[in-house]
């Protein structure tokens, strides 16, 4: 879903109508990392378990 750029500018105009009225908007911003730093970051939890 990262790479859709459209994701960012309608994420936080449709988002407000499903939270409660004391929630706030999370921020949403692009993966600094791309759509593998999931991944990547899966790897190193592995790799800091041994």
């Amino acid at each position: 879903m990262s790479n859709f750029e459209k994701i960012y500018q309608e994420l936080p105009k449709r988002l407000p109508a499903h939270l409660l009225r004391v929630a706030r908007l999370p921020r949403i911003e692009k993966a600094r990392y791309g759509d593998s730093g999931g991944v990547r970051g899966a790897a190193f939890l592995h790799l800091a378990e041994k």
